[in-house]
């Protein structure tokens, strides 16, 4: 408790510094002064005991980032035969990750961390096994110190992407998939899924996905022999569809104009009349859409592990 105590008199002493600096508005000052209180009231301490501290926090926290820089700087220093040697253990990773073997993997690139922690290569094929074995937390640690040392890393990126897809954060994982894209705009798997991401980020907001590049309904017999057995297994689609269809007829619309009117009426009444329903329907519809395609990783692309 006495180190606790002597940092929270740090806290204590240099937010009171920075009450008397004048560079805050009121309302953050008020706050300060109520941080103040409150870690004084928590910690026991007397008002005035806060100002008898010798070292500034200040001062405590430049000389760390001093160590830590200079810490930092002796790591550059990795000798070629270090150097050589982390690239034999990687090399190992990605003969175990050829084979399936992501434990092996693993423990291949962590040795050439170990040997070469500046590497962000050995980070993100490790990143690549962690995704492969469902760690995806581990694998979103690995990208994040690849990008780290090299913020022009696409690669990582996309795996740091892959990672947030698989937790189902499309935002996030949109976010790093765009960047990718940007980093490596000619990169088909990567804009494979981006747009990927971008469809599950919208049917999670409740707006059904499209990608432009996706062929019409009509394209796929399935879908049509899908639409004949749900339109006679439920009446009520087709009670609503008949319905929908007398009302566009009734108004002159003509072409594109109709269909399109057709299909947002549609969605709405349904909408209404039964949303477990219209919930069914696109599950089947997008079952169909689906056969015949790859279902690994989800439909989401991930590249080799090697560089």
């Amino acid at each position: 408790m006495e180190n606790k105590k002597k940092m929270a008199l740090l806290i204590v002493n240099h937010l009171k510094t920075q009450l008397n600096n004048g560079s805050f508005s009121d309302e953050s000052l008020e706050s300060m002064e109520v941080a103040v209180q409150c870690i004084e009231s928590a910690y026991d301490l007397n008002p005035t005991e806060s100002d008898n501290v010798e070292v500034k926090l200040e001062r405590i926290v430049k000389e760390y980032y001093q160590v830590r820089e200079q810490k930092l700087s002796q790591k550059t220093e990795i000798s070629q035969a270090h150097k050589e040697e982390a690239e034999n253990h990687k090399k190992f990773g990605n003969e175990f990750m050829k084979m399936q073997n992501y434990d092996k993997a693993i423990e291949a690139y962590t040795v050439a961390i170990q040997i070469n922690p500046l590497n962000p290569i050995y980070y993100c094929n490790r990143a690549a096994a962690y995704n492969a074995i469902g760690m995806y937390m581990n694998a979103i640690y690995d990208c994040q110190k690849a990008i780290e040392l090299d913020s022009t890393y696409c690669k990582a990126y996309c795996r740091l992407g892959l990672a947030f897809s698989y937790m189902k954060d499309y935002e996030k994982a949109a976010s790093c998939y765009k960047k990718a894209c940007e980093l490596d705009p000619d990169n088909e798997g990567y804009q494979r899924n981006y747009q990927l991401t971008l469809n599950n980020l919208q049917t999670v907001s409740g707006a059904p996905p499209q990608s432009p590049n996706d062929p019409p309904i009509t394209a796929n017999p399935n879908l049509m022999e899908t639409a004949a057995r749900i339109m006679t297994d439920n009446p009520e689609v087709s009670s609503v569809l008949n319905n929908i269809l007398g009302e566009v007829t009734s108004t002159g619309s003509d072409g594109l104009d109709r269909l399109m009117q057709v299909g947002q009426t549609i969605v709405t009444r349904l909408q209404t009349a039964n949303p477990n329903l219209l919930d069914g329907l696109r599950m089947q519809f997008q079952n169909v859409h689906n056969e015949g395609q790859p279902p690994a990783h989800n439909g989401y692309h991930d590249d080799e592990p090697q560089p």
